[in-house]
């Protein structure tokens, strides 16, 4: 019985998916509630964002709403171009072992980014790979949570930091499932990517959490590549 009732739950989640990329729909996709929330609503320090009340954030030309990791490849930015947060810690010399940590845990960058792009705090908690799960997504789609299923499309970008990441679900058989090679869209979450959905990709949610493990495995290693140069290194010969 459980499994028929997860099967239908699947069957209707796909619609708030089909597009995945920046939150983005094109002709057809499901189209997000507009917000109801007006300024007055929000406490101080907190403004309207598209879900809600999110906190409010200083704005600069490092403000983007792009994941922190972008496509280092890409020809149009410069090269190891990091948004926000990371490209204005790249611009410096060293830096230390705590901020080290911190660009390298992919949790961090997941956070980051779904505060980019203003989500609410009811939200921000879902931007971790130990709770954004299947389960936290069906709770959302049954209202029995007060994020929006709306935002999951936010929270898949972030998750996936806006990157291209089907090699590695390829791997990890994500397409070894009665949808085959069509559960490689939900991996390729670069900006612009959007695709229309139908029944035959329910079968590729029974991957989900394979397919957070490649996100985290390769967010990290490409985070560790990058900071690794900059991480300030102990003296090997001090002075005694």
């Amino acid at each position: 019985m459980f499994i028929f009732y997860f099967f239908v739950f699947l069957t209707q989640i796909q619609l708030v998916f089909s597009c995945l990329s920046q939150g983005v729909c094109g002709n057809g996709c499901y189209q997000p509630a507009p917000s109801s929330c007006v300024q007055s609503q929000c406490q101080p320090g907190y403004t309207c964002g598209q879900y809600g009340c999110a906190k409010a954030r200083a704005h600069s030309a490092l403000t983007r709403k792009d994941g922190l990791l972008v496509e280092f490849d890409n020809s149009t930015l410069p090269k190891h171009n990091i948004f926000g947060v990371a490209r204005e810690v790249s611009r410096l010399d060293k830096i230390n072992s705590t901020m080290y940590g911190k660009l390298t845990n992919p949790n961090y960058l997941f956070r980051q980014c779904c505060e980019n792009r203003n989500l609410p705090d009811v939200c921000l908690t879902k931007c971790h790979f130990n709770s954004y799960t299947k389960q936290s997504l069906q709770e959302m789609f049954f209202k029995n949570d007060p994020c929006p299923i709306q935002a999951a499309a936010d929270i898949q970008y972030c998750a996936a930091q806006g990157r291209d990441h089907r090699r590695c679900c390829a791997r990890n058989g994500i397409q070894t499932t009665l949808a085959g090679d069509k559960c490689m869209v939900f991996c390729d979450q670069r900006p612009g990517k959007i695709t229309q959905l139908s029944w035959d990709y329910v079968p590729c949610y029974d991957r989900f959490e394979n397919m957070k493990r490649c996100f985290y495995d390769e967010i990290k290693e490409l985070a560790i590549r990058h900071y690794y140069p900059l991480l300030e290194k102990p003296e090997e010969n001090p002075e005694i």
